[in-house]
């Protein structure tokens, strides 16, 4: 080797060495796919969202344009039944002790009350506007529904549902026509939610009822899905074309951080036990590490089939991932092992 080539060997060792962050040994494999159960029956999608029943060992997925809720055992995946007399089924949430599967149905104005055994209708709650994106709130019990007016109107509702008597138990006015994920901060009683028409985050205050604050999010476009970390205050959103996962100081909005990520995310999840946020997408699903609370990177990429909703189940270590037939032979569910 001449001398010079050994000087530009061990500058770029010297470099890498010297690079501005060193992270800890990954796992070898940080997400991989064990299963796929094909659903040859589901021609159309869109699948939306999730509930999960670790109690009875249940996965449930709404399935918008094949108008029914489709049914799983959480452990192996196997799939156990669809129905359900929804038309367009959107954001779910579940009371567990009573088995009672509440379901927004933006094709009827809605939210539905389901029995989570047979699917068979208990309760409609009827909506002044479209229902789509929403979140539970474990400690009241509340179902928090955005209804969009429509695009000529200038603002929509949240409505708060009581699952525990599937009763309406208020509505909270926000600014904009296009609702999109919701996270709630216990500790503050303040509920995050993505304006996407506005590409800004509302802050509700859950004591009152009301706005408290808008913030602007420089650079953010068709914020959708969203996750917090309570513990070290960062909320995290995931932009669109092009796809940004941006990190918020949540008691402020500062944008901490941005990295590039897989375009039309639809949901995320932040595990605070390994501190790895999950993001899919329809160009793939993506996972980062929490190297401080100011700092992440990608551990992985991961084809799911234009999948671009998810949900992860901490306690089995899976992460499951529905995808329509555009982009395979079958419409499936992706169950992943994420590894600690």
């Amino acid at each position: 080797m001449k001398f010079n080539q050994f000087l530009g060997s061990t500058a770029i060792a010297v470099t890498c060495l010297m690079g501005p962050a060193v992270h800890a040994a990954e796992p070898a494999v940080p997400v991989q796919l064990i299963k796929t159960i094909p659903l040859p029956d589901v021609t159309d999608g869109d699948f939306d969202h999730f509930a999960v029943d670790l109690k009875r060992n249940r996965l449930y997925v709404s399935v918008e344009k094949h108008h029914s809720i489709e049914v799983f055992n959480l452990k192996t995946g196997e799939h156990l039944a669809s129905g359900g007399p929804v038309t367009t089924p959107h954001t779910l949430a579940l009371n567990v002790e009573k088995n009672e599967l509440f379901v927004a149905d933006g094709g009827e104005n809605s939210v539905k009350v389901l029995d989570g055994a047979d699917l068979h209708l208990i309760k409609r709650i009827d909506l002044k506007a479209v229902p789509d994106a929403g979140v539970y709130d474990p400690k009241t019990g509340y179902f928090y529904v955005g209804n969009s007016l429509g695009e000529k109107a200038d603002y929509s509702m949240i409505t708060a549902i009581s699952t525990r008597d599937a009763t309406v138990k208020g509505e909270i006015r926000v600014e904009a026509n296009n609702v999109e994920s919701m996270e709630i901060d216990q500790a503050t009683r303040r509920m995050f939610v993505n304006l996407r028409d506005k590409s800004t985050v509302g802050v509700i205050d859950l004591n009152k009822d009301t706005v408290a604050r808008i913030w602007s999010v420089p650079d953010l476009k068709l914020n959708t899905p969203m996750a917090f970390d309570a513990k070290d205050h960062r909320l995290f959103i995931a932009g669109r074309k092009p796809g940004k996962l941006f990190v918020l100081n949540s008691d402020t909005g500062a944008t901490i951080a941005t990295y590039d990520c897989a375009d039309i995310g639809d949901d995320m999840t932040y595990d605070a036990r390994t501190k790895r946020i999950y993001v899919s997408a329809a160009e793939g699903l993506m996972a980062y590490q929490q190297d401080d609370a100011d700092h992440y990177h990608e551990i992985a990429r991961v084809d799911t089939h234009g999948g671009k909703t998810s949900v992860l189940v901490p306690s089995l270590d899976q992460l499951y991932v529905p995808h329509t037939r555009t982009s395979a032979p079958d419409a499936g569910l992706e169950i992943y092992k994420v590894q600690g």
